[in-house]
Parts: C-alpha cells; sequence; structure tokens
C-alpha cells in the first residue's frame, strides 16, 4: 500500500471512548449549548453514551454501502485482490470520515434539548426522543462522494479501469436524470392536460431542474416522491417563464398543488440568481480591470524611420 492511501485512511475514530485517567479531560468543563451554565458530568456523559450507541448503527450503514461500492467496481473493473483489499481499506475511512457532520449535529441536537436538564431523567428523556436522522434522507451515500474515495480510486485502478467505471457512472446520472424529467412531466401532464406544445416546452424546463437539482431534491426528501414534490420540479422556473408556457388556470392548479413544497425551491431560485448576479459582477470587474490596464500601459515606442540608401 502507497503510503499516500495509508496516509489517508489512518484517521482517528471520532467515536472512540478514551478512558478518563490522569491526563483525561474533564468533560463537566465543558460549556452547555447556549454558553451559559456548565453542563453537569453525569448527564453530559449519558447524552455522549447515548450518541455513542446511535453513531454505531450509522456507521455499520454507511459501511454497508460502501461494500455495495466495492462490488460495484470489483464487477465492472475487474480488479485484482490486491485492489479489492485497498479499496476496503479506503472505504472504512470514507464511512468514518463521512460521520463528521452527524456527529457534530447529533451533539448539537442532544445537548441543546437536555441543556438543564435533571440527569436522572435524561436517560428516559433520550430515549423517548426517537430515531432523528441528522445526516439526511441519503446520509449512507455521502462516503461515496469524497475525496477521500474519489482519490483512492484513483490512486488503485489503472486509467483504463478508471475510464469504464466513470463511463459507466455518467450514464447512470444520465438516465437517472431522464426517468425523473419523464415522471415528473408526466405527472404535471396528468394533473394539468398540457397541449403537446407546452408538454415540450414543460419537459425542457424539467429536464433543466433535474439536472440541477435531483441530487438536492433526493438528499431532502429520499426516495419517496409524492405526486405534489414530482409536480414541483416546475417551480425550479421563475415564475415569468410558468406563466409563458401555462395557461392563468394552469398555473394557479401547479401553485396550489405544490404549496407544501414552496420553501425548498423559493431557496434554490435565490442561490440561483446570487449566483448569476455574483458571476456577473465577476466578469464586470474583469472588464474594468482590462480597461485600466489598458489605459496605465505605457505607449509602444514609434518604430525609427529608417531610409534606404
Amino acid at each position: 500500500m502507497t503510503g499516500k492511501l495509508q496516509a489517508q485512511v489512518n484517521e482517528p475514530d471520532p467515536f472512540i471512548i478514551v478512558d478518563e485517567g490522569p491526563g483525561a479531560p474533564d468533560i463537566s468543563t465543558v460549556e452547555g449549548p447556549a454558553g451559559g451554565e456548565r453542563m453537569n458530568e453525569p448527564l453530559s456523559a449519558q447524552i455522549s453514551q447515548h450518541i455513542l450507541k446511535l453513531a454505531e448503527g450509522e456507521r455499520d450503514k454507511r459501511l454497508k454501502f460502501m461494500s455495495v461500492v466495492i462490488d460495484d467496481v470489483a464487477r465492472l473493473c475487474e480488479i485484482a485482490p490486491e485492489q479489492q483489499e485497498q479499496l476496503q481499506l479506503a472505504a472504512k475511512g470514507a464511512a468514518e470520515r463521512s460521520m463528521r457532520d452527524w456527529h457534530t449535529q447529533a451533539e448539537r441536537y442532544f445537548r441543546t434539548r437536555l441543556d438543564g436538564a435533571d440527569s436522572d431523567a435524561a436517560k428516559e428523556m433520550l430515549e423517548g426522543m426517537g430515531s432523528v436522522n441528522f445526516g439526511g434522507n441519503r446520509s449512507e451515500e455521502e462516503g461515496e462522494s469524497l475525496d477521500l474515495w474519489k482519490d483512492t480510486l484513483r490512486t488503485v485502478l489503472s486509467e483504463d479501469q478508471i475510464d469504464r467505471y466513470e463511463e459507466v457512472l455518467e450514464q447512470r446520472q444520465l438516465d437517472r436524470i431522464e426517468a425523473f424529467t419523464l415522471m415528473s412531466v408526466t405527472t404535471l401532464d396528468s394533473h394539468l392536460r398540457f397541449t403537446p406544445k407546452q408538454k415540450a416546452q414543460i419537459n425542457e424546463l424539467i429536464h433543466f431542474a433535474t439536472t440541477a437539482y435531483l441530487d438536492d431534491v433526493q438528499r431532502y426528501w429520499g426516495d419517496y416522491f409524492e405526486r405534489g414534490m414530482l409536480m414541483s420540479l416546475a417551480n425550479a422556473a421563475e415564475e415569468s417563464e410558468l406563466r409563458k408556457i401555462l395557461t392563468e388556470e394552469q398555473y394557479d392548479r401547479l401553485k396550489e398543488a405544490t404549496a407544501n413544497f414552496d420553501h425548498f425551491w423559493d431557496q434554490k431560485r435565490r442561490l440561483k440568481r446570487a449566483k448569476e448576479k455574483a458571476a456577473l459582477r465577476r466578469a464586470e470587474q474583469a472588464e474594468k480591470g482590462e480597461e485600466t490596464e489598458k489605459e496605465v500601459s505605457p505607449p509602444e515606442p514609434a518604430k525609427p524611420n529608417v531610409m534606404t540608401q
């Protein structure tokens, strides 16, 4: 194994239990969520143990998914046994690293809600909070998206193997986009009854929205898509674009059916407009910079008038 790969995966486990020896930190000195009173040691320990227990299940789920990814690579790329061993080690490192945000959110969630609680009642309160998904609906897949995993693939696989695998991944993404676009447009058509021209125009808008936001949509809502959510993809477009295509009645009917999802698409449209404005400002600043550079540049010296004898 290369030194680079070993360094990538040899990271401390953020969930390991540290014995409270002479040099161990005093968890009773950790400030509470509000920065006011400090959380007492027994309660803080109970919360830590509860988070540790939940983390074990979450980690197992992520490791199982990475095993699926490795099997996929092995079948598509026909990898050697030593390559598979390296990928398995890297998959463990990627799964562990993907837990960082989960752990941060879990700490914040439980410590905020139990701040100031009686430690004797903490266990019952913790168990009564139920199961909370801190990583999103597709959290198990986070390890595959990390640079650690992608860099390992480039290190372990040959160029030919990488090309074959990336080609399959790209086609899968295109298939997902096409399938989701068709599902959304078909659902919209059954609700709004498009003309062929309207359907073609809406299909273009939905295909653009799916290409840009499918990962966000699935991360937010998971793999269960109700009718209103599927139709809400149309709301990725600006109101003016939709009104050019739909009749007044169709537009009102669309907004009524997708009202529960407005907050998501309002945020996406605002972010899109902000990015467009930022890109425009950068382009204008670059243009001004070029003009200023031209103004301050000294003129080229005149060429001497050489007389021919």
